[in-house]
């Protein structure tokens, strides 16, 4: 795994209820395809700097991204049966 997936996952593990805030708040066409290709580790080096720089921007998204990595790991929200 990805030591940015590994940090975001221990992160939002952690701290989750506490920064999932009030709603979930969806991020605009662009960024939500950018973040989806960070959540499956499709990303060049230059747009995972991108995408660093948009959750400093807009925390909020976190959540958003968090759900995207565990669908994309066959997680609890997108559990994928081989």
């Amino acid at each position: 795994m990805s030591n940015d997936f590994k940090t975001l996952i221990d992160f939002l593990d952690r701290f989750g209820p506490e920064v999932s805030g009030k709603a979930l708040m969806a991020p605009h066409s662009d960024a939500a395809a950018k973040l989806q290709r960070f959540a499956t580790g499709a990303c060049s080096k230059e747009e995972r700097t991108e995408v660093c720089e948009m959750l400093r921007l807009h925390p909020a998204w976190l959540r958003w991204l968090a759900d995207r990595v565990k669908m994309a790991r066959g997680g609890a929200t997108g559990r994928v049966d081989s």
